[in-house]
């Protein structure tokens, strides 16, 4: 199976290297999009990807906050209408329309991903393929006595209700995760994800909160004013299938494994993908 036939019709959501930063959060938050392709204009080639982990480093995690905090002494208004070339990343990994879709769940694993580009050999934009895209295909072939104790990442890091987000932001960028589950007092009472930051960057919500502009007005937030608290949550004899049933119905991209109401772990996306990589 080539995978152009699995993204056929399926609209590549784009923005240029002149876009502004602000730009391409209101377009992702609009589109429900957690990555988008950055291409040439005059070509339609990819010259780079703007995801939710770059828009989590520039909120504080990593080396792109650098734009806010020296080029900008800290002014968030100013730092967000510079162009996404300044923060994207710019070797993004493609994939070509042509690609069987066992290379491209390898292709997931290997460059620990949850979206690509797919190009045509002169490497212009057709659209994209993303790891609930492969699941979604997929699902009628898992083994239903399967069962996610086998697949799940047991003991996740966590995020306290009491952390600021630039806190999380580190850890997220620190550990390569997408998302938290949230703890207070040992109970699980959320969920922090990548997409939180878009979703407060890309609508009015950030704006409606700053005075001054600083960005420590958005930075010192607390953890438990912004996250998700009303979250779908599943036991670890919970079958693969079931899981993945849960996830597409609900166009979301990990559950948290309770045990007696106590977290024991969390199934992603790309869990279900390594399912499927033989």
């Amino acid at each position: 199976m080539k995978i152009k036939n699995i993204v056929e019709g399926k609209e590549a959501v784009k923005v240029y290297p002149t876009t502004t930063i602000r730009d391409a959060l209101i377009t992702m938050n609009d589109d429900g999009t957690r990555r988008i392709t950055v291409v040439d204009a005059g070509t339609n080639r990819v010259v780079g990807i703007i995801t939710s982990m770059d828009i989590v480093d520039f909120m504080g995690g990593g080396s792109k906050y650098n734009l806010v905090k020296s080029k900008h002494n800290h002014n968030l208004l100013a730092a967000i209408n510079e162009p996404v070339k300044e923060i994207m990343t710019n070797e993004a990994v493609c994939v070509k329309e042509n690609a069987i879709l066992k290379e491209v769940i390898h292709l997931f694993i290997e460059k620990n991903v949850g979206g690509m580009p797919v190009v045509d050999k002169d490497h212009r934009l057709i659209s994209t393929i993303t790891e609930r895209d492969i699941i979604k295909f997929l699902k009628d072939h898992i083994d239903k006595s399967e069962k996610i104790i086998d697949y799940m990442t047991e003991n996740p890091v966590v995020a306290t209700s009491g952390e600021r987000l630039k806190d999380v932001a580190r850890t997220m960028l620190r550990n390569g995760f997408r998302r938290l589950p949230v703890i207070s007092e040992g109970k699980l009472v959320g969920m922090i994800t990548s997409t939180d930051f878009i979703r407060l960057l890309g609508s009015d919500w950030a704006f409606n909160h700053m005075q001054t502009g600083n960005v420590r007005e958005i930075t010192n937030v607390r953890i438990k004013d912004i996250m998700m608290k009303d979250i779908l949550t599943v036991e670890k004899d919970t079958s693969l299938y079931d899981v993945v049933d849960i996830m597409t119905k609900n166009n979301i991209g990990a559950l948290p494994v309770v045990d007696d109401g106590k977290l024991v772990g969390i199934i992603t996306e790309k869990d279900v993908v390594s399912y499927f990589k033989e």
